[in-house]
């Protein structure tokens, strides 16, 4: 039984970004409107899921939100199983770059 636990932790992680990046859903300089950011975050609620980072998502990866995972993870039944797995992975973020904030494009159209 505990070989097979081994394999599960190398080939099933559930990936986190160690960092919190510059335009994160749940900050003020998140790349959708608010708006949508409560679609997402109620969806991802009612699925019992959790919310990929936009920067992984761009690059075809599915890597789980820093912010999401410390302030909303705990409500997260697919985060709360992974940490009681241990297969949970921090990873470093490769694309640090800060896109335009939803709020800084609505306000230049004005």
């Amino acid at each position: 039984m505990g070989l097979f636990l081994i394999n599960i932790n190398h080939k099933f992680m559930l990936k986190v970004y160690q960092e919190c990046c510059h335009n994160c859903l749940l900050s003020k300089d998140r790349i959708v409107s608010p708006k949508r950011a409560k679609e997402l975050l109620k969806e991802i609620a009612e699925k019992q899921s959790y919310f990929v980072c936009h920067k992984a998502s761009m690059n075809g990866e599915e890597i789980v939100c820093k912010t999401f995972f410390d302030k909303l993870g705990h409500q997260s039944q697919m985060i709360r199983i992974a940490e009681r797995l241990n297969v949970v992975q921090f990873v470093e973020q490769n694309n640090t770059e800060k896109l335009k904030s939803f709020a800084s494009i609505k306000t230049n159209k004005k």
